[in-house]
């Protein structure tokens, strides 16, 4: 069972070139292309999925930012591991590039609310812990299970 992350931002004002540059250069920077790889051909490490931002043509209405990003989740916390890594990519794009947009992010259902101090965060924290909560229930170590 796959999650994902999505998300999106609008304003009344396209992206500039200089500004879809910077969101272009904040993503390479959380490149994990290597691990990727290093997944595809050893089977080891966790089965990331590179950051996807959507092209320009598939931008609706005030959108100019928009994409989505599987989650790994070949092992215990892999999805929280990669929420976090995705989540702080998103942090500095939202802070550096599109502060001045109407954001929306989310773990498939469930909405990520925004504060300046902490950024991207769910209901229960100021970090990720009910997704980490998540994580420890449906990891395969766990102590307790139900017998049918």
């Amino acid at each position: 069972m796959g999650f994902s992350i999505y998300y999106t931002a609008k304003r009344d004002t396209p992206l500039t070139p200089i500004e879809s540059q910077r969101i272009d250069a904040i993503a390479q920077s959380f490149d994990i292309i290597a691990d990727i790889e290093r997944y595809a051909h050893t089977g080891k490490g966790l089965n990331w999925e590179s950051f996807t931002r959507y092209e320009t043509s598939r931008l609706t209405g005030a959108e100019v930012f928009s994409g989505a990003t599987a989650l790994p989740d070949n092992k215990p916390f892999a999805m929280h591991k990669g929420a976090r890594h995705w989540v702080e990519c998103l942090n500095r794009i939202r802070r550096e590039v599109l502060a001045d947009a109407l954001w929306s992010v989310q773990i498939e259902d469930d909405a990520l609310l925004w504060d300046d101090k902490h950024g991207w965060h769910d209901n229960a924290s100021d970090g990720l812990a009910a997704l980490w909560l998540g994580c420890l229930l449906s990891s395969p170590l766990r102590l307790f299970s139900r017998r049918a």
